[in-house]
């Protein structure tokens, strides 16, 4: 019998959404992706919002890292942990657990609870999936990966900065705690960005890549030391140098990375620009505080430019590569990244050049934000909740 070695390979049959831990978190986070910044635009537009814990704009703020972006991180981290450990992470029940306890939060976090009760449900997720991570990394022995959960507990740690503001027990620690959660953020993306990106570009592209080893010793480093010195030292001359002393750092680092083959590749290139948004949020934080205008653009250009947008890209590369398939972008996902990078020049660059038009300037950037995710969802739905393509576990 004659067998068509090209011919496509059938559906996988069955379901398998709890196989591995990006297949649930990547799954939940782009679907609340969506819900949330429509939540969000409408109380924004209609000035409706019915008030629990949070009020809109902290609500908005808080979701948006502790609900989007960590389940993107966790369902990333619980993946490459067991590669880079070769032990299993939890999958079955136990990741459903875990789960269960991003989920929650989530689903309460705009209804009527006992404020002492939601902000304990809150604060369980990132320390348990820290000690989860930490134990397959101490049997394994990598101590030099032992950075992932201490910056999962450094999120924490925001977390609970803004609880105890909101319950009283420490006054005006919301928007110092914000700020350290996002730059956590950011010290994750600059982490895992190290450890794929030159391999994605060199793979795919052929080109020599990978910075310095003295920059590389640098990357992350720079980032903690600009967040602490942020916190424990804000006067604005000194942290505005050590802003764009940071981005000059990591404007090399991309450069050493740099190939023109990039920009022929989909999967790449949202990634890569996605980094540079780490680059222009210090340089916009620098400006900010020599011009005294508010930082709010530079974190923007740091959630929307660039967590948001090398998120979106290492969900779509990720979920394809375990789950059995070729790496390259699906149909309507260049579109989705491009949406993106719109809703990150709009929501930073428009306000600044013509500061009456900031709530336009909302309303088109969110409405590019949901779009994006929506072509996620309905490209990545069913592959994420079907068993891999080969036939291996995962």
């Amino acid at each position: 019998m004659k067998i068509d070695i090209h011919a496509a390979p059938e559906k996988p049959a069955g379901w398998a959404p709890l196989a591995l831990g990006f297949r649930p978190f990547f799954l939940l986070a782009a679907w609340f992706a969506m819900l949330f910044m429509a939540t969000s635009l409408g109380g924004f537009v209609t000035g409706i919002w019915h008030y629990n814990y949070f009020d809109l704009s902290l609500w908005h703020a808080h979701e948006m890292l502790f609900g989007f972006a960590v389940a993107v991180v966790a369902g990333f981290l619980l993946t490459a942990v067991r590669n880079w450990t070769g032990l299993p992470t939890p999958t079955g029940w136990p990741l459903a657990l875990l789960v269960l306890l991003w989920l929650i939060p989530r689903l309460v976090s705009a209804v009527p609870m006992p404020p002492l009760l939601f902000a304990l449900f809150d604060m369980l997720f990132l320390p348990t999936l820290a000690i989860v991570l930490f134990r397959n990394l101490q049997k394994a022995k990598q101590p030099h990966n032992y950075s992932v959960p201490a910056l999962l507990l450094l999120l924490a740690a925001s977390n609970l900065g803004i609880h105890l503001d909101l319950l009283g027990q420490l006054e005006e620690s919301t928007a110092p705690m914000l700020h350290l959660g996002v730059l956590t953020l950011v010290a994750i993306i600059v982490l895992m960005a190290g450890r794929v990106l030159p391999f994605f570009i060199g793979k795919t592209t052929g080109a020599q890549t990978g910075s310095s080893k003295s920059i590389e010793k640098l990357a992350l480093p720079s980032i903690l030391a600009f967040t602490a010195l942020n916190l424990l030292l804000p006067l604005p001359a000194i942290i505005a140098i050590a802003a764009i002393t940071v981005a000059l750092l990591h404007a090399l680092r991309m450069q050493h990375w740099y190939t023109a083959a990039i920009w022929k590749e989909p999967m790449l290139w949202v990634l890569y620009i996605g980094y540079g948004w780490i680059i222009a949020g210090f340089l916009f934080y620098a400006g900010a505080l020599l011009l005294d205008l508010g930082v709010v653009h530079a974190v923007h250009a740091w959630t929307i430019g660039a967590v948001s947008m090398f998120t979106l890209g290492m969900m779509a590369r990720v979920s394809l590569g375990h789950t059995g398939r070729p790496v390259r972008a699906l149909p309507w996902m260049p579109a989705a990244f491009g949406l993106m990078v719109v809703a990150a020049c709009v929501r930073v660059i428009a306000p600044l050049m013509y500061p009456d038009w900031l709530e336009r300037a909302v309303e088109i950037s969110a409405t590019c934000w949901i779009i994006a995710f929506l072509i996620f969802t309905i490209r990545y739905s069913m592959l994420l909740l079907r068993p891999r393509l080969d036939g291996k576990p995962g």
